[in-house]
């Protein structure tokens, strides 16, 4: 990847007459790892959905390098994977049907056999010819995960990333986010979990009141 750089500028956010962000600023560099803490409905999944393109900005700018993510969406979603609450998979369809239709919706390069490798990382491989309808939760945020391993995108926005995963799939979660890192990529993430983000390089930022402020000095881990 090449060198990379997220800066969002006075973004502020209001559902009716509730401002729930207030002119956040956040700056990510290639490398980064961004996590955001802060109390339910402090707005860290709307800020998420806003660097995700699937909110309309209504104040403030947001590029990731060149590109503006909100004037020009399009563009900016061929560059980033937003994995949220849910996992926007089709239950009728197989894991490799998931990552097949994927794939082709966001013009990717990989090949069938790069699919099957990403399934069977992430332990899904026994079950790769069965629809998911039928997956617990956690096998269908390794699934969703998965998606990562096949787009290599610039920018990794995930919302409580851990939710539903076991031991063995946060370690193996843990091992893309370090690998997404060397190789230059950004990360935004909302988490309840600072156990689990501790063994990540990360920068820590807390949200209260619509306000984004720093909590100290980046976690070396």
């Amino acid at each position: 990847m090449d060198m990379t750089q997220l800066e969002a500028v006075n973004i502020g956010h209001r559902f009716g007459q509730r401002m729930v962000l207030r002119d956040v600023n956040l700056s990510v560099t290639a490398g980064e790892c961004a996590v955001l803490y802060g109390a339910n409905g402090s707005g860290k999944s709307t800020l998420l959905s806003l660097l995700a393109t699937r909110l309309r900005m209504q104040q403030g700018q947001c590029r990731l390098d060149q590109i503006n993510l909100h004037t020009d969406g399009e563009t900016a979603r061929r560059h980033l994977i937003f994995v949220g609450h849910h996992s926007h998979l089709y239950g009728h369809l197989t894991p490799l049907e998931n990552l097949l239709f994927f794939r082709d919706l966001h013009q990717c390069t990989s090949g069938r056999e790069s699919l099957i490798a990403a399934i069977t990382q992430a332990g899904l491989a026994p079950f790769i010819q069965q629809p998911i309808r039928w997956f617990s939760a956690g096998m269908k945020k390794r699934l969703a995960l998965a998606r990562i391993l096949i787009a290599k995108p610039k920018l990794l926005l995930l919302d409580e990333p851990y939710s539903a995963l076991d031991h063995e799939g946060i370690r193996w979660l843990n091992g893309i986010i370090e690998t997404f890192q060397t190789q230059g990529g950004i990360i935004v993430m909302a988490s309840h979990d600072p156990e689990r983000v501790a063994a990540l390089r990360h920068t820590p930022w807390h949200l209260n009141g619509g306000v984004l402020r720093p909590m100290g000095s980046p976690h070396p881990c």
